[in-house]
């Protein structure tokens, strides 16, 4: 017999009986963090420590931009703080061409998520994959945990795409089982670090926020495993600190942000500085967590009046403007819709299986 929809929500909301930690780290955390990237860069600084030889197979160029167009969206099953919500939203408006990758980590969950989001997408532009590792509550911030796409010039292959892996202080490392499931090489980065503080564009400018952990990261990482031409730090003034709550690329031409401090530096990127307004409540609500994939862009709303002049800077990009109600995801769980979801590029499954098994 199938679960309706609130059996299944109430399923997948079990996990913990204490209920998920936000996507904000603890104190403890925090300081674990920073201490290790502190001593990895201290190594690194000593030429104590060595880092793996790029296992990616090739040259990292560039960092996949979401100005880019993207073949796969992926989040994982988990609905807390109503994130079903979004995540339905989400499948209802995939624009066409867009595969929708549903993972999890309890395989008993995938009949239920075939059914319920084939619905919303269509059967076939649905792929629910149920992965072998260890996930915990922040499973649902997939921005953070899952690996970051890479663009790589292999000695014989020519173009192609993999992934970058770095150590998420939540726990969570789904990136072997998806980059294996993709079919694409996994660089490892020792340090920890979060998706989320890291946004690109397609020329391969990298802004991130310089919060106490990321200060502890060289530029020549970002440089080296990411392929990052210019790494621009940013001054931590709100949030948890990650750059997808105050920067994010539409095109090549606009950038936004609700952060005026910033406007010189992304300026001088060569990029017009459009500033949207901030919610008037909520210490973690921004407009600036929007999710693009392709011609679309999934914009946080939080029932208040600044909603609307947020959405009419968004609709001055020309994009197709979605809004999503973010209230209870930012309020208690500390991040948005572009915190939950990853985007990927358009790949070839069949064409890198055949580049693997050379």
């Amino acid at each position: 017999m199938k679960l309706s929809l609130l059996a299944l929500v109430g399923i997948l909301s079990l996990k913990s009986f204490a209920g998920p930690l936000p996507l904000a780290p603890t104190f403890e955390e925090d300081q674990r963090s920073i201490q290790k990237n502190r001593s990895l860069s201290r190594q690194h600084s000593l030429k104590l420590w060595n880092q793996e030889p790029n296992t990616l197979g090739g040259t990292s160029l560039r960092p996949f931009s979401e100005v880019e167009e993207a073949g796969y969206l992926l989040f994982h099953a988990d609905t807390y703080h109503q994130s079903n919500r979004i995540k339905d939203t989400l499948a209802r408006e995939l624009p066409h061409g867009v595969k929708l990758v549903v993972y999890t980590d309890q395989s008993y969950q995938l009949p239920q998520l075939k059914d319920h989001y084939g619905k919303l997408a269509g059967s076939g532009n649905v792929e629910v994959l149920g992965l072998s590792y260890s996930a915990s509550d922040r499973a649902i911030w997939a921005r953070d945990n899952t690996p970051i796409p890479v663009l790589l010039r292999g000695e014989s292959s020519g173009l192609r795409w993999g992934a970058v892996d770095a150590v998420y202080y939540g726990g969570d490392e789904p990136d072997s089982a998806l980059a294996n499931w993709f079919h694409i090489p996994l660089q490892k980065n020792p340090y920890e670090f979060e998706g989320g503080n890291f946004v690109a564009d397609s020329k391969g400018n990298c802004v991130i926020v310089n919060k106490s952990a990321t200060a502890e990261i060289p530029d020549s990482i970002f440089q080296t495993v990411y392929g990052c031409k210019k790494v621009l730090r940013l001054k931590h003034v709100a949030g948890i600190g990650h750059a997808d709550e105050r920067v994010k690329f539409i095109d090549e031409h606009v950038v936004l942000t609700d952060t005026p401090s910033y406007t010189n530096s992304l300026s001088a990127l060569g990029y017009e500085v459009r500033l949207l307004p901030k919610p008037e409540r909520g210490k973690y609500r921004t407009y600036v967590n929007a999710l693009s994939v392709n011609d679309t862009v999934f914009v946080p709303v939080f029932n208040e009046r600044n909603d609307q002049e947020a959405l009419a800077v968004f609709n001055s990009t020309g994009k197709k403007i979605v809004p999503v109600n973010s209230e209870q995801l930012s309020d208690y769980g500390n991040g948005s819709v572009h915190c939950i979801t990853m985007t990927y590029p358009k790949m070839d499954l069949a064409y890198l299986r055949s580049l693997l098994s050379r």
